[in-house]
């Protein structure tokens, strides 16, 4: 009789689709971890791009820029933030002239359909995080740092815990006297979900904020801070919709609070319409695990623990209180 081909049995090809699963399984985890390693290193260029994108125009301009140009005749919160002001060193000259300095940044000009405050620049975003919701919109992914102090948005006097570039006041290389090395110059933060329906803490903005020290306060305040935040209703869920805006939230963001913080972003007073155009808790934030990548004034780039010390992280911030520290 002739041999007839033998076929699976069940069992056998149950087998060979458990293990086609076991592989899948592990197969899977290290292709995701392989997409956000090179999503990681294109933040990481996008940093240092950015980062030496301000060595430049301190170069050439003998200063930083502010983070918040002022408009004459508008309200404060309505100037133009340092994003607009870098445009020239990140080879978007193009857009630099069609925009409108004579105007507020939300102007028709400068955020009107197919206006320059519209535009989507690559390096303005982290591949990690999602694009802001309405896709009307470029959206940014990173801030400069303002310091070690809740004091972002007021006109006060210049102390040693505020950061490499403030709100009204230019800095130079100079001011940096803890050294360019050893002073965070920009990081990132999350786009808001552009919904006001639900609170997402790491995303949206809240208002109400009470801290009794302003510069360097303690790990314990700034935790009762947050708590209290949390327990706070209202929100804004606009952040990172406008690079070309000057406030928390489109350009800026301190240290006082660690990275990946897991309290919402806070600021003082009432309602506001932006997140959030006044002085607050602002910390720096990203998508990769339980990191976020910061560049210093010198242009070196550097991987930081959400689990940093908070103490070393507000001295990272802080441009001038002769205690330098290092990254690791």
């Amino acid at each position: 009789m002739r041999n007839r081909p033998r076929g699976f049995t069940l069992v056998e090809l149950l087998v060979v689709i458990a293990i086609i699963g076991v592989l899948v399984g592990l197969l899977l985890p290290a292709v995701q971890s392989a997409r956000e390693a090179a999503r990681r290193s294109q933040c990481t260029n996008n940093l240092k791009q950015l980062s030496l994108s301000f060595l430049n125009y301190e170069d050439t301009r003998k200063s930083f820029p502010v983070y918040q140009k002022h408009v004459s005749g508008w309200n404060s919160w309505q100037g133009h933030g340092v994003w607009t002001q870098i445009l020239p060193f990140i080879e978007e000259q193009g857009l630099y002239d069609q925009y409108d300095f004579t105007n507020r940044f939300d102007h028709g000009n400068n955020n009107g359909a197919n206006r320059p405050g519209r535009a989507k620049i690559g390096v303005f975003n982290c591949p990690t995080d999602r694009p802001f919701p309405d896709r009307n919109w470029g959206g940014i992914n990173y801030a400069v740092n303002g310091g070690a102090t809740v004091d972002l948005y007021g006109a006060g006097t210049a102390t040693d815990a505020h950061g490499a570039m403030m709100r009204r006041q230019e800095t130079t290389l100079a001011e940096l006297s803890d050294g360019t090395s050893k002073t965070l110059l920009v990081s990132e933060f999350l786009k808001g979900d552009n919904s006001n329906g639900m609170r997402s803490p790491t995303r949206d903005f809240t208002n109400g904020l009470s801290i009794p020290t302003v510069h360097y306060p303690t790990p314990a305040e700034v935790e009762t801070a947050g708590i209290a935040c949390d327990g706070n209703g209202y929100q804004q869920s606009n952040a990172g919709k406008h690079w070309n805006g000057g406030f928390p939230g489109a350009c800026v963001f301190n240290t006082v609070a660690p990275p990946n913080w897991k309290h919402v972003n806070c600021a003082t007073g009432g309602g506001f319409g932006y997140a959030a155009d006044r002085n607050g808790i602002v910390p720096a934030r990203s998508m990769h695990p339980s990191v976020v990548v910061a560049a210093a004034a010198d242009g070196s780039v550097h991987v930081i623990s959400e689990t940093v010390d908070p103490i070393t992280w507000q001295r990272l911030g802080a441009r001038g209180d002769a205690q330098p520290v290092s990254w690791e």
